[in-house]
Order: C-alpha cells, then structure tokens, then sequence
C-alpha cells in the first residue's frame, strides 16, 4: 500500500519559464553581488550573462553525463565562471548564494494551481510527503516551498546539493526512503519528466510513478520517447494525484 508521496520540484510543484524579464532581473542581481564582493568578470551585465549561459550549459552536461552534484563553490569556480579563472579561495563560501540566486531568479516561477490544496488533501488522507529534487543550492527548496507557502507539508526534503547524486540514479531515492523511513513498497512519486523522474523510478523499482504533464519539457524528453519508459499514471493537474494513489491502493486491496 502507497504510503508516502514524493514530489519533483521544478515543473512539478512550480512551473518555471526564462523571460525577458527574469533575464534582466537575474544578471542585474548577479552583477551587483560579484561586485560587492570584489569579483570582476565582464564589462557588462550582458556579457556576463553570456559567460554564465556558456557554464550552465557545461554543467547540465557534465551533471548529465556523470549524474552527481558538485559543491558549490566548484559549480561556480569550474563551470559557471570557468571563462573568468577566478581563484578558488576567492569564490569560497560564496557559490551557495549564487546557486540560488541562479535557481531563484535566472527563471519565473509560477507555482502549480491547486497546490496547497492537493498537499493537504493528501495529508488529510494519511499520507506522508517529501521531496526529491536535481537542484544546485542546498536552500532553494525549504525557501520557495516556503515562498509557496506549503513547507508545513513535507517531511523531508532530499535533494542532490546535499547527497551529491541526481536523479536518475536509483540511490537518491534509496536515500530519500531511508530518510523517510519507510520501503520503497509504500513509495509513490510525482515528476514531470522522462528523463529524470520516470527513468529514475523504473531504476529505483517504486511501484507508483505519476507523470504530470510539462509542455515545456517536451524537447528535453524527446529522445526517451519510444525506449520502454512509461509512468504508471499520468494527469494534467495536481488535484488528480490524490484519486490516482487512492485508486492505486484500492487495486491493490481488491488484488485486482
């Protein structure tokens, strides 16, 4: 029987789209913060954005390839401001305040419709919740739940800034489990992706993995299609996960 839901964060809980807008906000943010302390890189903010977009797509590959996290100052030092060779010792204890303000503001972040009701629905009804995220920053997460205001819902929160794993390796949501306490029996888990989410749980073996749709990813998820990976049940809004698991453990009950 399902027991404990997990959720993905971006495009799960929250959508996330790169904007005019958040462009602007973001490098301006970024430009006055290396220059508060001292760090100078291009002329512009413009340039600089430019330098930064070059490392993170570096980094997504590199992360994709091996499937780990790196700490944070090396993110920074090694990948997102590799073009500026900037001393190690004079990014130190730095690269977690750019790691959110990279997973913060370089996106808009609209949270999901139906959010907090379908997390304390899902608690009304006796299941426990935690998440399971790919994210750089060790404090994105409890602070955008918190910004969403549905921190109060979860129990844990698993995430590769800490574990140093990404999904779709099996073992971050070994930990996750182990975290939780409980078997991956009595697991469910909500993500929006193929790539990560589906795949990662077919490597896991959790009985339940449901895929809430994410045009956005659409073209990241493109050449997993056809290759066997399918969740088990897939919905368009986040009200639909509490009669999915419920219906999931009615089956089970009924052995049917």
């Amino acid at each position: 029987m399902i027991k404990a839901v997990f959720f993905d964060i971006g495009g799960t809980v929250h959508t996330q789209d790169a904007t005019p807008e958040s462009d602007r906000d973001y490098k301006e943010r970024l430009w006055r913060y290396l220059e508060e302390h001292g760090i100078r890189t291009a002329d512009t903010p413009d340039e600089l954005l430019e330098h930064i977009n070059k490392g993170a797509k570096a980094y997504k590959a590199y992360t994709e390839e091996e499937l780990i996290e790196i700490p944070a100052d090396r993110i920074w030092q090694e990948f997102f401001l590799a073009d500026f060779h900037i001393p190690a010792e004079k990014l130190a204890g730095l690269g977690e305040d750019l790691c959110y303000m990279f997973d913060r503001w370089r996106k808009h972040i609209v949270k999901r419709e139906g959010l907090e009701e379908t997390l304390k629905g899902l608690k009304d009804a006796g299941y426990r919740l935690g998440v399971i995220s790919n994210i750089m920053s060790t404090t994105f997460v409890p602070r955008i739940l918190e910004e969403h205001g549905v921190r109060q819902y979860f129990e844990t929160l698993t995430m590769s800034s800490v574990c140093g794993i990404r999904k779709p390796r099996a073992d971050i949501f070994d930990i996750a489990l182990k975290e939780m306490g409980i078997p991956k029996e009595e697991a469910a888990y909500v993500g929006d992706t193929i790539s990560r989410d589906v795949r990662g749980i077919s490597n896991a073996g959790w009985p339940l993995m449901i895929q809430i749709d994410n045009p956005r990813i659409y073209h990241k998820d493109e050449k997993y299609r056809g290759m066997g990976y399918k969740a088990d049940v897939e919905i368009k809004t986040l009200a639909e996960i509490l009669p999915a698991v419920e219906e999931f453990n009615r089956k089970l009950k009924e052995g049917t």
